[in-house]
């Protein structure tokens, strides 16, 4: 007959000394099991967790916050170079500033899942330094460029080796951590800094031979491949890898995510779970949300300091530096409505009145008659965009 008696669990002593590969699953594999014993449910006093989540924000958050800032900085700076000279230079009259816009997100839709497959096969370090490196370095060839057709294709590379960056760093960042309110709002404050930044780097017009513009790009392009090496070394893949915690300690990251939403551990990537995903209709609802939200967000983005230069008549160091205050607002209206909807459970509410005001906010900004108004409209439309 079978034996009754529980098998007696490995000492930690023993346990510590498992493949690192193998730690994880064997954590998974006897979950019931190790209810309650010191390589299961962790039992860590308050100020012992804050230590482990301090140790786990020191070595993460400044590297992850600032590959995920400068993907947006350099998908959006294209706005920014468009009124300090470049569609002079490259005579991008009639539609060809749509076009280059335009190239770009059909080579990210096209390459995204490809790479976020991509993504669990070569480790997020690998992919997003990889990534990282390979359109910090058009950036820089973009710098460079002196005609239409070259910026063009400069732009489809882009859209196809970023496509997978920005939606790797959400994943990583959501696999070490409950809220991603955070980064977001590092986002923002972000944008609001890279015209005050394309401003500094139009001062350099003139240095050897080259326009403001296309520092703007060079110099933007020179620093995302530098933080991007540097993440590299940096980066710990999964909490069930990080081998700068205990065994002890990356359960209980494991633990914490798990009790929030429960999908701690990474899933094996099957064709029946990619079904079972896609025949979600919140999917749907999600990335319906998600469009209501980035199509006006590209908008401002590419198009604000046009508006403000064409439109309303401003210089074009007045046209990058007055792009820069609506996002500060942002970041602010960000952080309260976070707080608000996480308080008092009001996320469904919260998110619909940020779209309505986005929308009044843009309808103002398109069609007020007066400055006053349609700068109005670009700090509502802004200010609420991001949440």
């Amino acid at each position: 007959m079978l034996s009754t008696q529980p098998t007696p669990l490995p000492k930690i002593e023993d346990v510590i000394v498992i493949e690192e590969e193998s730690a994880a699953s064997y954590v998974k594999s006897e979950g019931d099991d190790l209810e309650g014993s010191t390589v299961g449910r962790t039992d860590f006093t308050e100020t012992e967790q804050r230590k482990i989540l301090r140790k786990i924000d020191f070595r993460l958050l400044p590297i992850l916050g600032a590959m995920y800032a400068i993907s947006l900085m350099d998908r959006t700076n294209l706005g920014l170079a468009a009124v300090a000279g470049m569609n002079s230079d490259l005579n991008l009259i009639g539609n060809r500033y749509t076009i280059i816009i335009m190239v770009f997100f059909v080579m990210y839709i096209i390459f995204e899942i490809p790479s976020n497959l991509m993504l669990s096969k070569a480790g997020p370090a690998n992919w997003l330094a990889f990534l990282g490196v390979a359109f910090g370095s058009i950036l820089i060839g973009m710098g460079f460029t002196k005609s239409f057709e070259t910026m063009a294709i400069c732009r489809a590379l882009l859209g196809a080796t970023e496509a997978g960056f920005l939606p790797g760093c959400t994943f990583l960042i959501s696999c070490w951590y409950k809220r991603l309110g955070a980064f977001w709002i590092l986002s923002v404050i972000v944008s609001g800094f890279a015209a005050v930044f394309a401003y500094v780097l139009t001062l350099l017009k003139g240095k050897h031979g080259l326009n403001g513009w296309q520092w703007i790009f060079i110099i933007e392009g020179a620093i995302t491949v530098v933080i991007c090496v540097i993440g590299w070394f940096l980066i710990a893949d999964f909490p069930e890898k990080a081998k700068f915690l205990t065994l002890k300690e990356r359960q209980y990251a494991i633990e914490r995510i798990n009790d929030d939403r429960g999908d701690g551990e990474q899933d094996k990537i099957t064709l029946r779970l990619v079904i079972h995903h896609l025949a979600d209709p919140k999917l749907y609802a999600f990335s319906f949300m998600l469009m209501s939200s980035t199509l006006p967000g590209y908008a401002y983005s590419y198009f604000l300091p046009i508006i403000f230069k064409e439109g309303l008549g401003y210089s074009t160091s007045k046209s990058q530096l007055m792009s820069a205050p609506p996002y500060i607002l942002a970041a602010i209206l960000t952080y309260t409505s976070s707080w608000l909807a996480d308080r008092f459970q009001i996320r469904g509410p919260v998110i619909a009145f940020h779209q309505a005001m986005t929308f009044t906010g843009m309808l103002i900004t398109a069609f007020a008659e007066s400055t006053g108004a349609r700068l109005f409209g670009a700090y509502l439309g802004i200010g609420f965009l991001q949440y």
